[in-house]
């Protein structure tokens, strides 16, 4: 499948299986680097935490995490 069709949701993203198909790196979603653009847009990009390596996109549905704390670029509270 084409990274740029795969969308994660933030909510079960921590626990979510990832492999790189560039350097073969295997992991959970939040070993992977996920690159925010501070609001702009819907996605957040999910990338390879080796390699750089383009894996796909976070939903952004929500800008709050759970108990209203607000969410920075990384997955998490800021």
């Amino acid at each position: 499948m084409n990274p740029k069709e795969i969308i994660y949701d933030q909510r079960t993203f921590d626990d979510e299986h990832l492999s790189c198909p560039k350097c073969g790196w295997d992991g959970n979603g939040y070993q992977a680097h996920v690159a925010g653009f501070y609001g702009i847009g819907k996605f957040k990009e999910v990338l390879c935490p080796q390699c750089n390596e383009y894996l796909g996109n976070l939903s952004r549905e929500s800008s709050y995490g759970e108990g209203g704390t607000r969410l920075d670029s990384q997955i998490g509270p800021s």
